[in-house]
């Protein structure tokens, strides 16, 4: 069952990929001929202008999304096949409550104290996936150890992927508070600089409205 579910879940995500791609193509094709972008994209400040223009298509936000997604779900397949191989059926049971109890008391709050811009609400919506894929993968190892302890027959190799878990969630740790002053650095600048463009925006129209 577990391999079934890889294979879907690398057939969504190469889905995705070619998807995105496609539609990337499609829409510099038509970028170019307007003259919004040259045919060389060698340049940073070409490039970085094309990148300007993809990322303000709704379908380009939700395609990548998309590809992100399906590119996470394997990865987290993947990793659950190389530590458990296949989940017993009382782990299956505790993970979904765990997930159940996990979105309903983190993701409720989530509107009440988040800003209601994209930028806010994706950043903090990626945060609360990492942070409950690690608690899943630890709640799963705790258990598969407390199994393995009441198994005298257990092999060492079992052991090893178990003790590999708590090893995996230590170092994303690690990099997660080792990148957390840069993220926050970037998370300011970027808001600092979407208040300017609100306010640039909003006084645009009062003088617009004070003219007419």
């Amino acid at each position: 069952m577990g391999v079934s579910y890889l294979a879907i879940s690398a057939t969504c995500t190469a889905l995705s990929f070619v998807g995105l791609q496609i539609w990337t193509e499609f829409s510099l094709d038509k970028l170019k001929p307007n003259g919004l972008i040259s045919e060389h994209f060698l340049n940073l400040e070409n490039a970085s202008r094309a990148v300007e223009l993809l990322s303000g298509s709704y379908a380009t936000v939700a395609l990548l999304a998309n590809f992100v997604l399906n590119a996470f779900t394997l990865l987290i397949l993947c990793l659950k096949t190389i530590f458990f191989i296949e989940l017993y059926p009382s782990e299956t049971k505790k993970l979904a409550e765990r997930l159940i109890n996990y979105v309903i008391y983190k993701g409720t709050f989530l509107p009440l104290v988040v800003p209601p811009t994209i930028f806010q609400a994706g950043l903090w919506s990626i945060w609360l996936i990492v942070m409950c894929s690690l608690k899943m993968f630890q709640a799963l190892a705790r258990d598969r150890l407390e199994r393995l302890n009441a198994s005298p027959s257990a092999a060492p190799l079992t052991y090893f992927r178990v003790y590999s878990v708590f090893l995996l969630v230590l170092s994303v740790d690690f990099l997660w508070y080792a990148s957390l002053p840069n993220l926050l650095h970037y998370c300011s600048r970027t808001i600092q600089k979407t208040t300017i463009h609100e306010k640039d925006d909003t006084c645009l129209n009062r003088n617009s409205c004070s003219v007419t």
